[in-house]
């Protein structure tokens, strides 16, 4: 633990950072999405396995196994493959994971292929046999070598992530090396596997449309879907903060919820976009909100005297002190006055903390109730409804009472505490269960909270179990219905009384608990409410941002210095900028000069002009810079200087001169075109066509 009594150190950014790291880790620990690939990766896996095994016969030559997964890139991350442990006597793989930045050639990328195989300890290899070094490290001949020499054959298997950002040429090159044929054959004698881990989405396949159809002949495809689209996020966001056995740190509220649901149904519901959502909410509540420190534990890492000293000492700790305060003292305002008579406002940095320990206790209780309530509700309405219909995209019941509480959209509505009306109706519906039915929920019901993982859940929902073991006991014993299940029963006069009074329980039951969360006292710690979600971090302004910034680079500088700049308490300084004298021209970067240049031509720019004019404003910086040298040399020198004087340059001097203008206007020229600023044109070779023209300034 660092020392928090150092004012050089800013313990309040530092311990807000800590507090992050640790609630996404366990956010992202919480592995739904591990859940979800375990059937794409058992079918990966029996793929490698069979890929030499399971062969049409008759071909005229073998082909290249090749698994193709779309729409992730994060399986190595989540579920790196592995030999499975039942097949270790009969088969394993061996494995090696490339990216595109170390296949920019062929020969990188046999070199990373075959080196990564021969090179590996885990593959054990024969003590009575030398490793061949005669053979290059990029021959393939080398790997087929090494592989006679095991006495162990495994399948070798070749990741290639990032798919789409590999060359094509290259890939098509090493495809047809690895699947060459008589009289230099090497499968299935080398029996390589490769897997293509690719973010586009299944359809269309990025492999089908990059790569021709004599690259795809050498081929057998099999293509894997990774889990996605919106029943993926929905099991995400479900099985994350509406669980009931999973208390996350961080409870998202109805803002960042109903973001990441819109974004999802209109632009894409893969597994990256939802994790980089996930984790930039979490971003934005501990970076915007001081009192996030606090999320785990208010005692700050350390014992409780120790803490309140810190509070009370710490200059980098007294917005959180003045924020704790406002919050408490806004909370005990927000009460009725009746309920504030026993109120005492906390004075010492102890009660402080205390006060921060109970309104814990207190919330973190109620968003655990709301969670268990939710579920309850959802078994009632599966019971009484039936299934959520699938392809709806508002979740609507089949009556067209509005959403099902099963679908994505209620998430929100529920914390904004606009889900009593289906809430009613579906206690509605259990009212008039037949007794099979009612017995069936009451049966879910009892296996839901009996296994329950938390024990802290399972004593605080002792009366409830306890009240559904004796209605459950009240029914009728069961009984053989000639009826078809799709045909009402009618109720007898005992199973309508259970219905109703298990109807009248239920509603009682849940209204009880789904409250806003917003009405506990410093409920902004752990819940991010109505608060918006960073959009344009996920949907940023590219053109308008790199304009500005060529246009304007000294705001840039100065903004990434106050953003990282201390002050002398220890505090990061995130104010107004200071005002400052807009820069000379002559004092910009070159790309920016250049760029200034540019925005004044017409549509067609003559290059020969263009430099001209960039050449004028770099003589003059020259000047600048030195006449400020002279000065510096000598102090007594005027402090004026003339932008029309002449500098005396020799002849070698201003040779060397004009190279270097030369040259630093070639460079900002190709900057521009790389940033897409300039098209060029066949018609006039010492021109360019501008690709912008509503410039701000």
């Amino acid at each position: 633990m660092k020392e928090f009594n150092d004012p050089s150190k800013d313990e309040g950014y530092d311990l807000q950072i800590r507090a992050y790291k640790a609630a996404w880790t366990r956010c992202l620990d919480r592995n739904i999405l591990k859940a979800l690939h375990v059937p794409i990766v058992n079918d990966i896996t029996e793929q490698v396995r069979n890929a030499y095994a399971d062969v049409l016969p008759g071909l005229p030559c073998p082909e290249l196994p090749v698994v193709a997964l779309a729409g992730t890139s994060i399986l190595d991350y989540h579920m790196p493959l592995r030999h499975d442990a039942q097949y270790e006597d009969v088969i394993y793989t061996s494995q090696v994971h490339l990216y595109p930045a170390e296949c920019s050639s062929v020969m990188n990328m046999m070199k990373v292929v075959v080196t990564g195989f021969v090179d590996r300890r885990a593959v054990p290899i024969d003590s009575g046999k030398r490793k061949p070094t005669s053979l290059a490290s990029f021959d393939i001949n080398l790997l087929r070598t090494w592989y006679d020499a095991q006495d162990a054959k495994p399948r070798l298997t070749v990741f290639l992530h990032e798919f789409e950002k590999f060359d094509t040429s290259v890939v098509q090159d090493v495809f047809y090396i690895c699947r060459q044929v008589a009289p230099y054959m090497h499968i299935p004698h080398l029996p390589l596997v490769f897997v293509l881990v690719m973010s586009s989405p299944p359809s269309p396949s990025f492999l089908q449309s990059a790569y021709p159809r004599s690259t795809l002949a050498l081929l057998r495809v099999h293509h894997v879907a990774s889990p996605a689209g919106l029943m993926m996020v929905k099991e995400v966001l479900t099985k994350t903060f509406f669980d009931p056995d999973f208390e996350p740190d961080i409870m998202l509220g109805p803002g960042a919820l109903e973001h990441i649901i819109d974004f999802a149904s209109r632009h894409t519901a893969s597994p990256d976009a939802l994790v980089t959502m996930l984790q930039l909410a979490h971003l934005k509540h501990f970076s915007s909100n001081p009192l996030s420190t606090l999320v785990h534990d208010e005692l700050l890492g350390t014992t409780l005297h120790r803490a309140g000293r810190t509070l009370t000492s710490s200059a980098g700790l007294a917005l959180l002190v003045d924020a704790l305060h406002a919050r408490l003292l806004a909370a005990s305002e927000s009460r009725p006055q009746s309920q504030r008579n026993g109120d005492a406002r906390p004075q010492t940095a102890d009660e402080l903390l205390a006060a921060v320990s109970g309104a814990r206790t207190v919330f973190l209780t109620q968003a655990r109730r709301l969670r268990v309530a939710f579920a309850v509700a959802r078994i009632a309405e599966c019971v009484a409804l039936g299934e959520a219909p699938q392809g709806v995209p508002s979740g609507k019941s089949a009556e067209g009472r509005g959403m099902r509480l099963d679908s994505m959209e209620m998430l929100s509505s529920l914390l904004r505490g606009r889900g009593s009306s289906q809430v009613r109706y579906v206690c509605m519906a259990n009212r008039k269960l037949s007794a099979t039915k009612l017995r069936a929920l009451l049966e879910a019901l009892h296996s839901f909270w009996y296994d329950m993982e938390s024990a802290t859940v399972r004593r605080d929902e002792e009366d409830a179990r306890i009240w559904i073991v004796e209605t459950l006991n009240q029914l009728p014993a069961e009984s053989e219905d000639p009826r078809e299940d799709d045909l009402p029963v009618p109720q007898d006069a005992q199973t309508k009384r259970l219905a109703g009074s298990v109807g009248d329980w239920l509603q009682e039951y849940i209204e009880q608990r789904l409250v806003r969360l917003e009405d506990r006292a410093l409920w902004d710690i752990w819940y991010t409410g109505a608060t918006p979600f960073p959009s344009e971090l996920i949907n940023p302004a590219p053109r308008p941002t790199v304009v500005h910034a060529l246009l304007h680079p000294h705001d840039f500088i100065r903004s990434y210095e106050e953003l990282t700049r201390a002050s002398g308490d220890g505090e990061h300084v995130f104010g107004a900028p200071e005002e400052q004298n807009e820069p000379a021209l002559w004092e910009l970067p070159d790309t920016s000069i250049a760029f200034r240049r540019y925005v004044e031509a017409g549509r067609m720019v003559n290059v020969f002009d263009w430099f001209e004019s960039f050449a004028v404003v770099l003589e003059s910086q020259y000047k600048h810079l030195k006449r400020g040298k002279d000065m510096q040399e000598d102090e007594n020198m005027d402090a004026g200087v003339d932008e029309d004087a002449d500098v005396d340059m020799d002849e070698e001097e201003e040779e060397q001169w004009k190279v270097e203008v030369q040259a630093r206007f070639m460079r900002a020229l190709h900057e521009l075109d790389y940033m897409g600023f300039v098209r060029h044109t066949g018609r006039k070779p010492d021109h360019v066509i501008r690709t912008i023209y509503d410039v701000p300034d």
